[in-house]
């Protein structure tokens, strides 16, 4: 095989794999929203662990991601998650990683809820599958929907559970703080 070919080769396969890991994510908020737990282990990798910036969830290996899952489900009512926008690398053959926004509407504790959030991910090639390694869940706001007009103007944006607590995003990000520092 020539170079060029090589070449033609390998980038063919990257957007290949960019493609399917954009349909696990799509996946993933179908199977969340349809609450379908036969069908949570084919999303992640056998030593997936998934964690949130709030410390609220925490958990490895598909085993516990079902029992995490399955919590979380018990806690909300009906959900509708909407993936915004996906910013994917695909880093080789096995392994890429990504920043996923994404927004929801949850039903939690007998209250309609608005949810802005990121995932960034890490994924791995697993059994011919693309599959979530790693998945870290961070908050922009967690609201009742009666408190999200406003909520913009203040960094407690995280009000689902009994004490607020400050959003994740975007005033911690690297950026953001450079920005504030120099404006």
């Amino acid at each position: 095989m020539t170079d060029i070919n090589a070449d033609i080769l390998a980038r063919l396969e990257a957007v290949e794999a960019n493609l399917a890991i954009r349909s696990l994510i799509a996946r993933y908020a179908f199977v969340m929203d349809d609450r379908d737990v036969d069908a949570i282990p084919s999303l992640f990798t056998q030593n997936a662990h998934v964690t949130t910036a709030d410390g609220v969830m925490d958990s490895q290996g598909r085993d516990e991601l079902v029992k995490l899952y399955e919590g979380r489900f018990a806690a909300l009512g009906a959900t509708n998650h909407v993936v915004q926008g996906m910013d994917i690398t695909v880093d080789g053959p096995t392994t890429a990683h990504g920043k996923i926004q994404s927004t929801a509407e949850v039903y939690r504790n007998g209250v309609h809820q608005v949810v802005a959030l990121r995932y960034n991910d890490t994924y791995e090639l697993e059994d011919g599958t693309w599959r979530i390694a790693t998945r870290h869940m961070s908050y922009f706001y967690y609201v009742p929907l009666d408190k999200h007009a406003g909520i913009l103007g203040t960094l407690k944006r995280n009000l689902t559970y009994a004490e607020p607590m400050d959003a994740d995003f975007p005033e911690k990000t690297p950026g953001f703080v450079k920005y504030m520092q120099t404006h």
